[in-house]
């Protein structure tokens, strides 16, 4: 279980809150063995990107972080998705994703996003993992949706 500074989240026991920074958002990250990698943006409501937005600064980052000779290979698959957060219907975002490395391997990506509101906050919460990785990745991230909340 996280909890700090009105922050509260449950996660698998092998996962790992490995940074909760301050800077000009509250950006909470964490990590999983399977090489997952978890985040909570949090914005004032009135300065919180719309999910789209979002997703798309967080594909350009994905992006540019990939190594050389690395590249994404086909268009994003897009699903919407819903959970259950905190007794509230939350809908989110998925996308599924190839990306080719230098020696022309083949790694499929999912993605998840959701966007989660309080009273003068709003969290962007999103998800990526390998699809090899995906049951254990997705029921992690799960556990972290259906449990987040902000005061």
């Amino acid at each position: 279980m996280y909890q700090h500074n009105g922050v509260c989240f449950e996660f698998p026991e092998s996962w790992k809150v490995v940074d909760d920074d301050h800077d000009i958002i509250r950006a909470i990250t964490v990590e999983c063995p399977n090489e997952g990698y978890y985040s909570m943006d949090i914005y004032n409501s009135e300065q919180a990107p719309s999910i789209e937005n979002y997703i798309e600064r967080s594909l350009k980052h994905f992006t540019k972080e990939l190594p050389f000779g690395f590249k994404i290979i086909d268009e994003p698959t897009r699903s919407i998705e819903k959970l259950i957060s905190r007794n509230s219907k939350i809908e989110g975002v998925k996308l599924e994703f190839t990306v080719s490395t230098l020696f022309r391997q083949k790694v499929k990506y999912i993605n998840r996003y959701f966007r989660v509101c309080s009273n003068t906050k709003t969290s962007l919460i999103s998800g990526q993992y390998l699809v090899e990785h995906s049951s254990e990745s997705e029921a992690g991230f799960d556990k972290i949706v259906s449990s987040y909340s902000l005061a």
